[in-house]
């Protein structure tokens, strides 16, 4: 919770990205208030105010999953909705006139963001942010598991990681009022 908070206000990206995690997280405890509590909660070394606090965010994302039927699969409707507003951040980014660093950078990675979608084989066009995102958080889960990736994916999981880099200090930027689109 309080990881959370810190990578929202810093990088929207890393944010989401760490949201998913807490999903799987939760779904690899097949969403046991007493596991969560005793190898999660108990191992942060905080005060007990904020170790409640920390058990109670726990216990609002599991009851958010099961309400919401994504016990198995999906990603909460917060987050869904969030990366919805995100793509259209990306898209009046594209379209302005005063942002041609990101343009550039999408420019840079718009191939590898399309071979992406297309290796997901789904048949409805995901929005390129969700894609981005999908392919970031596929990357750190191939290091979590020490799987090899070859240099070829890497060098377009990087063209993406450079543009969401720009994108998510833009999209700060623009939550602080240091610019405008």
């Amino acid at each position: 919770m309080i990881i959370s908070r810190k990578k929202r206000e810093e990088n929207i990206a890393e944010y989401i990205l760490y949201m998913w995690q807490i999903e799987d997280l939760m779904r690899a405890f097949e969403f046991n208030r007493e596991r969560i509590q005793k190898e999660l909660v108990e191992q942060f070394a905080v005060d007990p105010a904020i170790k409640k606090e920390i058990s109670e965010w726990y216990a609002d994302i599991v009851d958010s999953m099961i309400r919401e039927k994504i016990t198995k699969s999906g990603h909460l409707q917060f987050l869904v909705s969030l990366v919805a507003d995100l793509n259209d951040f990306h898209f009046r980014l594209i379209d302005s006139s005063f942002h041609s660093d990101y343009q550039n950078a999408y420019q840079e990675a718009i191939y590898n963001i399309g071979d992406f979608r297309n290796r997901m084989g789904l048949k409805e066009k995901i929005p390129d942010i969700e894609v981005c995102l999908t392919v970031l958080y596929g990357s750190l889960l191939m290091k979590m598991r020490k799987r090899d990736i070859s240099d070829d994916t890497a060098e377009a999981i990087s063209s993406i990681r450079k543009m969401i880099a720009l994108f998510s200090s833009k999209y700060r930027d623009f939550e602080e009022g240091r610019i405008e689109i």
